[in-house]
């Protein structure tokens, strides 16, 4: 998983990526120097619980991706089963070719069978 993670970083704008079950618990992680893994890790749990909880509250079965934009930079949220992929991202960039690219390495880490 950490090769398919380091491959995606490699993408234009991205600063890191991991793995992170709904409860904070990092499965795999290639972050960027800048980004500590114990934060990004929390700060996905929080806002993976909370958005589940919101959509709940509108009558709403979840979400498969949702994108977080804030004064740091997007954080990409994407749901692969019993986990999280979570990518950040520069604040500027136009996030088209890095969908696809975070498309890829969750179709390759859904290939691997642990992620279902």
């Amino acid at each position: 998983m950490k090769d398919i993670l380091e491959k995606l970083n490699q993408s234009i704008g991205v600063k890191g990526s991991m793995i992170v079950t709904s409860d904070g618990i990092t499965i795999a992680s290639v972050l960027g120097k800048d980004l500590d893994e114990n934060l990004v890790a929390a700060m996905a749990s929080n806002t993976i619980h909370n958005t589940k909880r919101s959509l709940k509250k509108m009558n709403s079965e979840g979400f498969n991706r949702f994108v977080l934009t804030a004064n740091y930079g997007k954080m990409v949220f994407v749901d692969i089963g019993i986990a999280f992929i979570v990518v950040v991202t520069d604040k500027d960039i136009h996030l088209d070719q890095t969908m696809i690219d975070i498309s890829s390495a969750v179709y390759k880490i859904k290939a691997l069978g642990h992620m279902e």
